[in-house]
């Protein structure tokens, strides 16, 4: 039977679609592609296709041409070009937005699919640790594999992931625990404490409270403290901890997607600060933070909890189960105990 022809009402232009919020780029039937949006996104947030160019590590001419590209496949022009940069249209700025969500979710999903191994077998174990990264992760998290395996006889990886995506691994079996800083729960899930570690603050190397050897939460008072959205608003963290401590710091919510720039200037410019738990080696990069405890007298020590399916535990898991609280107590590993 024939497809009948597709009336006025059934016509949506691009720029309709666009203005209205309803155009999804990726999901369009034209040849865009991923490559075309993040050109397009970065030229506007740079104000320049060289600042796009700089960003990608691309030629100039490589970003004129996908943007150029990208225009003709829609029918509609997106940026206006001069001699001191490039301005978004009425209609560029719509799609900007539109594109912005669109590039934040599929790196999202790039980074997920980067954290996980890409498979798994009976003589091998995954375990990936609900934590922010720090100064030489990989590393830490390799010597760490390697001394834990190596006692328990197993072929053991622990990797660095965000909670969320290390929540959603777990269920879809390609890992076989999640470790959290902080208890979590869950329907379907066992949260089993392997023992605590003492916590702290990052901040900048030009806060006032710097010097200090040692950090009280009325000290922290006046400043702001960061409430990731990617932790935080995970489970139990560390930061809530403390809020039902009395904590009185400004809560700043820090995207998923937040950008470099915008976390150097909470530190340097804002003077803000992030718990952490403690560690027995360097949890900062460069030269801009430094790490303190906080003091006896606030302290309060976070659980490490390990994060299992209820339904789906491998023997290797049961194993390190039972040994993990004997390898973590004491400061063996982390310092905890």
């Amino acid at each position: 039977m024939a497809s009948r022809p597709p009336t006025f009402q059934h016509i949506v232009s691009p720029y309709e679609s666009i203005v209205k919020g309803d155009f999804d780029p990726l999901h369009e039937t034209r040849a865009m592609d991923i490559r075309q949006i993040r050109y397009f996104v970065h030229a506007v947030e740079g104000k320049s296709l060289s600042a796009a160019a700089k960003r990608q590590f691309v030629t100039v001419q490589a970003v004129s041409k996908a943007i150029s590209e990208l225009e003709h496949e829609l029918g509609i022009q997106l940026l206006t070009r001069g001699n001191h940069g490039v301005k978004p249209t009425a209609v560029g700025v719509a799609f900007y937005e539109r594109a912005r969500k669109t590039l934040a979710n599929f790196d999202e999903l790039d980074d997920f699919t980067k954290h996980f191994p890409t498979s798994r077998d009976n003589e091998h174990m995954s375990i990936a640790l609900c934590s922010p990264s720090f100064a030489n992760a990989e590393g830490v998290m390799a010597s760490l594999s390697k001394f834990i395996g190596k006692r328990l006889g197993l072929d053991l990886e622990i990797f660095i992931a965000p909670g969320r995506e290390s929540i959603e691994a777990l269920h879809a079996g390609v890992i076989d625990a999640a470790c959290t800083l902080g208890e979590y729960a869950s329907p379907g899930t066992d949260c089993v404490s392997v023992g605590s570690l003492p916590t702290g603050v990052a901040l900048a190397r030009t806060h006032p409270l710097a010097h200090n050897r040692a950090i009280t939460l009325s000290e922290m008072a006046p400043y702001p403290v960061v409430w990731s959205e990617t932790f935080d608003d995970f489970n139990r963290s560390i930061h809530a901890m403390y809020r039902e401590r009395g904590l009185a710091s400004e809560a700043v919510r820090f995207p998923s997607n937040a950008t470099d720039e915008q976390v150097n200037a909470f530190f340097s410019e804002q003077n803000g600060m992030a718990f952490g738990a403690v560690l027995p080696f360097n949890q900062t990069s460069g030269n801009l933070l430094t790490f303190l405890p906080v003091d006896q007298c606030d302290q309060v020590r976070v659980p490490l909890c390990l994060i299992s399916l209820k339904s789906q535990k491998t023997d290797a898991y049961r194993a390190f189960e039972r040994s993990a609280a004997a390898i973590f107590r004491g400061g063996q590993i982390l310092g905890g105990s």
